[in-house]
């Protein structure tokens, strides 16, 4: 129980001492830092409206490893899309935060939002998926202190009410 809460509180203290990204008008490619609250509604105001075949493609061709304009752009793209509920997306945010692209590298975050996409896949990218959600949790179990399986199962069901509570804030917006 110690363990956990002290593995807790170091990841808190991570994460409350990421700068917040400067306010400005659309994608600041140089910023990586986490986005916030807003920007994420924002992002999933304009991913919602993309007709679902355009959004469908660009995702295919992001994960595909043929990126967009830059790795922030690609990543924003996908962030909007992920908290609307797409698995390609949440992905898609995988592989950003796994990888460093467009955003600052995050382990914690890579396997939670892989685990949220294997939750919501489509039955033909479950092993794809799972591979990418195992090879990053291999990572964070070899590093110290290592979470607990309890640890990322909080993690995935804190990410999941978050993507839940910004879908109800944006029925709430656009009513």
């Amino acid at each position: 129980m110690i363990k956990r809460l002290f593995f807790l509180a170091t990841v808190l203290l991570a994460l409350s001492t990421i700068p917040a990204p400067a306010p400005a008008q659309g994608v600041s490619e140089n910023v990586t830092a986490k986005p916030n609250k807003q920007d994420i509604i924002d992002q999933m105001i304009a991913a919602g409206k993309i007709p679902a075949p355009q959004r469908n493609s660009r995702l295919d061709q992001i994960l595909s490893g043929q990126p967009g304009k830059t790795p922030r752009s690609d990543f924003m793209f996908c962030l909007g899309s992920a908290y609307l509920g797409d698995y390609k997306a949440q992905r898609c945010l995988g592989k950003a935060y796994e990888n460093s692209l467009g955003i600052v590298q995050d382990f914690l975050e890579a396997y939670t939002w892989y685990a949220v996409a294997l939750e919501n896949r489509g039955a033909d990218k479950g092993k794809e998926i799972e591979s990418d959600r195992d090879r990053v949790k291999d990572r964070l179990f070899s590093s110290y202190p290592a979470p607990t399986d309890d640890d990322l199962d909080d993690m995935v069901k804190a990410q999941k009410s978050r993507i839940m509570q910004y879908q109800s804030e944006l029925k709430r917006t656009k009513n």
